[in-house]
């Protein structure tokens, strides 16, 4: 489960970071752009550090977001194929699909259903 956190936060803190390069660049040239991708961007990246966060506190909560998230890198990665961007795509497409299987191993199922109370317990049932 840790492993997954980190496989999260990596991409979380570099996105961070290109949210603060953004807001850099919008001072010098394009205002209004630059702060609202930033501000967007900043979201974003404090989204997936706290799912990061809520992974590692073993919080069921957090998978199902950080999940879509993965899902969204890999159609970010499938669109930056083409050169000059290609080793961009293949890391985050390697980054985000081995994120996928650590968020849905069956050990971190585990950890989390048990973290929830839900180890043990039978489904409701509809006779």
């Amino acid at each position: 489960m840790r492993l997954g956190a980190v496989l999260v936060g990596l991409p979380a803190l570099a996105v961070l970071g290109f949210a603060l390069t953004e807001l850099g660049y919008g001072v010098v040239e394009r205002e209004g752009m630059a702060v609202g991708v930033a501000l967007f961007l900043g979201a974003y990246g404090g989204g997936l550090v706290a799912g990061a966060v809520l992974l590692l506190r073993r919080r069921s909560a957090a998978r199902s977001p950080l999940v879509l998230a993965q899902l969204l890198h890999l159609g970010i990665a499938w669109n930056m194929r083409d050169a000059p961007t290609t080793p961009v795509a293949i890391a985050l497409a390697a980054s985000a699909l081995s994120a996928l299987v650590l968020l849905m191993w069956p050990s971190t199922t585990a950890v989390l259903m048990a973290a929830d109370g839900g180890a043990g317990e039978e489904p409701d049932r509809v006779s």
